[in-house]
């Protein structure tokens, strides 16, 4: 592969994976109905909210553990145009990366107290991104077996999941006793597209005195795309194009491949200042059942240099060459079913009231993936008890990244609430060296709330809320009473 085709491919990636998926700010948000999504635990301090048609909730979220915009691109001298500069991303690079992105369409959600109980649902458009590069791969690609004389270039950790899928959530919370709200949440998916490849293993060893090659390579990518193969009677691949048929239409009431996955939460009042909470979500699988294509790569081969009396500059020698890698390395084609599992998030975290109105909270977050943690920590500010009004500030430390400022706020008008929240506020003032980007909004119709009352668990204790409770479940017994700050 020369290098302009390499720099071609390595470009289109980059751009197809530029937004991944952080929530941490909104987490401690609790005042705001969109922190169920986080911590199915929370329930709202309104009796109703509804949120706007395709508009309850927009997130997208970008993450790069290796390299800016900056790092990957540079200006032309010459032509004052940019580049790709894989020399610098390289530089950058060390073991396996991670680039991540997450974009999520909230078309409808809306949460009800049905007796002692919270009631959601929502149904979401999911997009998401979750690929390793290992960096022998790319070295080996751009400078050529050259800087691996006698040694053993890894080319284990390249994996995609690739993600497009509808997602129809229903989920329940409930105020257990005076400490414990308790919240378990159901996602049917019906997976759209995916590329998804497990477990890559292989390596390239090259002998510093003939300069023999050991390449072993075993790979298995997955996909479900509205895609046709074409293959030559000895099964190479000649030709991939969409199907003749497809349309957007058709692509998005694909109900075909179907899937599961859950979320439990928990909030756990320590004592009058200090609450635990945490959450697992999306932990399930989708099983694909359409528009299957199966490559599988299997090989071994051991070239021991050129024979006596040859040298590299025969003409023949590149195509014998190449001939031999493609009889070995050639995928094998098929179409099976394959599931591939979502990619599971924990949080778990601890506020503090500072005073009736300000509480401090630290949060742990991990995302699960390919037997791998990848953690962040946040640490935040949080307003409570404000009638129209609630505002949270954050920092987080992630990706090795010491600048991701956030903020989130929602704002009470009437019936509506607005809500706008990023983790790297930081970021949007110098997108070109930055590595995470995250950002949510959206609208909401809320009522049935009077933020003046709480409520009081059996005529005794104060009902477990981060924020005020308006509307009391209790209301049917008579020794469930409120009262008046």
């Amino acid at each position: 592969m020369n290098k302009q085709l390499l720099t071609y491919i390595l470009a289109v990636f980059i751009s197809f994976t530029s937004y991944s998926q952080q929530d941490n700010t909104l987490f401690f948000m609790h005042e705001l109905p969109q922190a169920n999504f986080v911590n199915p635990a929370v329930q709202s301090n309104c009796k109703l909210f509804i949120g706007f048609p395709a508009l309850s909730s927009i997130h997208i979220n970008y993450s790069n553990t290796a390299f800016t915009f900056n790092d990957a691109f540079t200006t032309s001298n010459k032509t004052d145009s940019l580049y790709l500069n894989l020399d610098n991303i390289i530089s950058k690079m060390s073991g396996t990366e991670i680039i991540s992105t997450d974009v999520d369409l909230t078309l409808f959600t809306a949460g009800i107290f049905i007796k002692n109980y919270y009631v959601t649902l929502s149904i979401n458009e999911k997009g998401k991104l979750y690929n390793t590069i290992p960096s022998d791969m790319l070295k080996l690609g751009w400078y050529g077996n050259t800087s691996f004389i006698d040694k053993k270039a890894s080319l284990s950790g390249l994996r995609i999941n690739a993600n497009n899928y509808h997602e129809i959530a229903l989920g329940v919370a409930k105020t257990i006793d005076s400490k414990w709200q308790l919240g378990f949440k159901t996602k049917i998916l019906f997976g759209l597209g995916n590329i998804y490849t497990r477990k890559t293993n292989g390596s390239i060893y090259t002998d510093n005195k003939f300069f023999a090659i050991d390449l072993a390579l075993n790979s298995n990518i997955n996909s479900s795309l509205p895609i046709d193969i074409t293959t030559d009677n000895t099964g190479n691949i000649t030709d991939v194009q969409l199907k003749n048929d497809f349309s957007v239409q058709s692509y998005l009431l694909n109900f075909n491949n179907y899937g599961v996955a859950f979320d439990f939460g928990f909030i756990y009042k320590i004592n009058k200042n200090a609450t635990l909470s945490g959450s697992l979500l999306d932990l399930g699988t989708i099983f694909w059942n359409n528009d299957l294509n199966n490559f599988f790569i299997d090989g071994n081969m051991l070239y021991e240099g050129p024979v006596e009396g040859s040298n590299f500059q025969d003409p023949n020698y590149f195509d014998r060459f190449t001939d031999s890698l493609e009889a070995i390395f050639m995928p094998e084609l098929k179409s099976i079913t394959f599931s591939n599992p979502l990619v599971p998030k924990a949080y778990i975290g601890l506020t503090y009231n500072l005073n009736k109105y300000i509480n401090a909270g630290v949060l742990y977050r991990s995302d699960l993936y390919r037997n791998t943690i990848h953690p962040s920590v946040t640490l935040s500010l949080n307003t409570l008890n404000l009638k129209f009004i609630s505002f949270s500030t954050s920092y987080t430390l992630q990706n090795s990244e010491y600048s991701n400022f956030g903020a989130g706020m929602g704002v009470k008008i009437g019936p509506i609430q607005l809500h706008i929240i990023s983790d790297n506020i930081v970021g949007y003032f110098n997108l070109a060296d930055t590595r995470n980007v995250n950002l949510r909004f959206g609208l909401s119709i809320i009522t049935g709330c009077n933020n003046k009352k709480d409520v009081v668990y059996k005529g005794k204790y104060k009902r477990n809320k981060a924020a005020e409770c308006v509307f009391n479940p209790y209301k049917k017994h008579h020794n469930k009473k409120t009262y008046h700050k």
